[in-house]
Order: C-alpha cells, then structure tokens, then sequence
C-alpha cells in the first residue's frame, strides 16, 4: 500500500472535508474512489483549467461547440456521394460529434446550475437535463450515421442535423449566448427555486 501525500490549502481542506462528512466519506476514500475512476474511465471526472468555469460558461461553450458540429454536418451533407474529401470529413465530424458527446455527459450535471435567462415561465419540470440528453442521443445517432458512410448518408445527416439543431435551439433558449454571464437580471434556476420552496 503507497501513501499519497499532498499540499492543499487550510480552508480548502477544512470546506471540502465538511463536504465529505456529509457525504459518509473519508478522504481517503475520496483518494481511493478518485484513482479507481481514473483507471476505469482513463480520464478525469471534472475538468482541470486555469480559469474556473462558471456553469453559464461551460453551457455557452457547450452550445457553441453544437453549433459547430452542426455547421460542419450540414457542409457535409451537400457534398456529392462521390466528393474525394467525403470519406476524411465524415471522419472527422464522426470524432467531433463523440468527444462532443462525451463532453456533455461530463458536463451536463454542472449545466444544469446555470441560471435561466428566458423571462417565460416554463414548466416547474423542464431543465435542461433532458435536453442535454436528447442532444447526446442525436449525436450518437450522427456518429452511427457517419461510421457507416452509405450512398444515403446525406440525406439521413440533414435528418439528424435537423434534430440536432431543433434542440440547439430549445438548449439557447436558457442562457445569453452572445453577452457576458454577469449582464442583465437573471431568473433563478429551477434548481435554486424548488430548494428555496423547501
């Protein structure tokens, strides 16, 4: 057995270990859970940044990134059957769509925190969870669509672009793509309006 030590900060150490109590959860055992999740996923549960991301930013870049993919699907789509470059851009938007994809699982949790900037009332159910999640299925479709590059490929990808970019839109309708975070009123999340009725 190795020891695992460590420099963190008196009042970093002292707020995450409140966390761990609550929780039931040594830090050693947060160690332990951290190193296992590294070796069966192979790559890190949170990301590792210079800066500290903001639920919004993550969402904004998130979106931004869709947005992209939808771009490169629909040039895609209009190339003849027959284009020299088809086989390496499907390729390529293959890739894009699955780390996509895989980044949006990763991050969807966090997204969620975002505050809403839609001044309509939505349903006290909706969040963006389950957009997020139709978003991901939509690009697993894309990429299956891509991996099997048949004579039809354009017209199922301006299907699946079409999807894709249905719930692009639903997903903007939470959050100021263009202005800073800070700008404007915000409403409240849903998340922080169902725990300030409890």
């Amino acid at each position: 057995m190795k020891t695992v030590t460590v420099r963190i900060e008196d009042e970093l150490k002292a707020q995450a270990e409140e966390v761990l109590t609550r929780h039931g959860v040594s830090p050693t055992e947060a160690v332990n859970h951290l190193y296992l999740y590294l070796v069966q996923h192979g790559q890190l549960p949170f990301r590792v940044s210079k800066r500290a991301e903001a639920p919004a930013d993550v969402f904004r870049d998130t979106l931004i990134r869709v947005r992209l993919a939808i771009d490169a699907l629909q040039s895609l789509a209009a190339l003849p059957d027959g284009a020299p470059e088809r086989d390496y851009l499907a390729t390529q938007c293959r890739l894009r769509c699955g780390q996509l994809r895989q980044d949006i699982a990763g991050s969807a949790a966090f997204m969620a925190l975002a505050a809403c900037r839609d001044p309509l009332p939505r349903d006290p159910d909706e969040d963006t969870g389950l957009y997020w999640q139709w978003m991901q299925d939509h690009l697993a479709q894309a990429e299956d669509v891509l991996q099997d590059a048949a004579g039809n490929m354009s017209a199922l990808l301006s299907a699946m672009t079409g999807q894709i970019n249905a719930v692009y839109w639903q997903l903007a309708t939470f959050i100021d793509l263009y202005g800073p975070v800070d700008a404007g009123p915000f409403r409240p999340s849903r998340q922080a309006d169902n725990s300030s009725k409890a």
